[in-house]
């Protein structure tokens, strides 16, 4: 839900209940839940706005979903079935579908799903929550490429590549294609992306 506002914009409740067909109380409880966990940020008389990170929390945010992530990949590697490599086949494939289309909230909610049903199958329903708020946070913090056509599109080579990581049980490749996809912001060059293209 968040992924639709952009960073600093002050969330109005009124609309807010209107969007989520929910009583004022369950909103209130909600922005209060979000900045507990440093999604948004309360300004006195002014409301809630989407909080935006420094440079700094931005590098700390980015580190930290490293050690979580490439910790769980092991455990990934080591439970998930055929059945799920083909559930993640097929999120990835509805994730470019989206690019093609356009479709920029179809491309928000399926790499989502992608990422959500990955980190399930490591068997840490603890572990797989706490991957699941750092990437709603690092979503904010990254200022998402759902705007930016190649970062889209380098996303999703890489969810691909991934699965075929999984596959090959490669775990070393699986780690890095992590690496990739969590500091894609950091890289300034995307020539070693081509363009998605229908097949």
């Amino acid at each position: 839900m968040i992924s639709r506002w952009q960073t600093g914009v002050f969330l109005r409740q009124n609309e807010l209940e209107r969007h989520l067909s929910v009583n004022r109380f369950t909103v209130r409880q909600v922005l209060e839940e979000l900045t507990k966990r440093g999604v948004l940020e309360h300004v006195p008389y002014k409301g809630h706005r989407i909080k935006e990170h420094s440079p700094k929390e931005r590098e700390q945010i980015t580190e930290t979903r490293l050690l979580l992530e490439q910790g769980a990949c092991r455990k990934v590697m080591q439970n998930i079935t055929e059945a799920g490599m083909e559930l993640l086949q097929q999120q990835a494939i509805t994730f470019r579908a989206s690019l093609l289309s356009g479709d920029t909230q179809s491309q928000i909610e399926s790499n989502f799903l992608f990422h959500k049903y990955f980190y399930d199958f490591c068997g840490n329903p603890f572990l797989a929550e706490e991957i699941r708020l750092l990437r709603e946070k690092g979503l904010r913090v990254s200022k998402p490429g759902w705007h930016q056509p190649m970062a889209s599109e380098r996303a999703c080579q890489e969810h691909f590549a991934m699965v075929e990581a999984l596959k090959n049980k490669d775990l070393l490749r699986l780690e890095h294609l992590i690496y990739l996809h969590l500091t894609g912001w950091k890289r300034a060059s995307e020539t070693e992306y081509m363009p998605i293209t229908q097949n």
